[in-house]
């Protein structure tokens, strides 16, 4: 009987973890996939500091960043990121006097239906973090401040405070 027992917790336990690992699957497979969108985001950073350093200012469009190594041409494409998934808020750019970068958001969002994940760069860090193509970004892990809020997030603080009962 004890056997019995010993045998049926065992093949539970084996079942619980299998469903972790093909989970863990499915996400390796998604971020494998994200990596063209990774590699065309370090693009564009550089092509945005390579735009200030010729120019004393901050890139307002992708269009600028043509002559600096991330015109459509220059960005991989796959079944999941065209060339014209990336996308930055010229409000998330920033540089220091010396025309350091100090702080950066670049985004990829995948072609619609192919499940494939958005994924964010932190321009200064070069971390990147993902989410779903459904799905909104929350506050990045290694923010410095800027859009440290999800993007639905009511913009003034009366609006964060709970209706009054009357």
């Amino acid at each position: 009987m004890k056997t019995a027992i010993l045998f049926l917790a065992l093949a539970l336990l084996l079942a619980a973890c299998g469903g972790g690992n093909a989970e863990a699957e499915k996400n390796a497979e998604l971020h494998k996939r994200a990596e063209v969108a990774e590699r065309n985001l370090v693009k564009v950073r550089d092509a945005i500091v390579a735009y200030y350093k010729k120019n004393k200012k901050a890139p307002e469009t992708m269009d600028d960043l043509a002559d600096f190594g991330a015109a459509e041409k220059d960005l991989e494409v796959n079944d999941d990121y065209s060339e014209l998934a990336y996308t930055f808020l010229p409000q998330s750019l920033e540089f220091d006097d010396s025309g350091k970068l100090t702080r950066c958001w670049l985004i990829a969002t995948p072609i619609s239906k192919t499940g494939a994940l958005q994924v964010r760069m932190n321009g200064v860090t070069g971390n990147f973090d993902y989410v779903a193509a459904d799905e909104d970004f929350g506050p990045a892990p290694d923010d410095e401040g800027w859009g440290n809020e999800p993007a639905n997030a009511p913009a003034n603080e009366a609006a964060n405070q709970p209706a009054g009962n009357g």
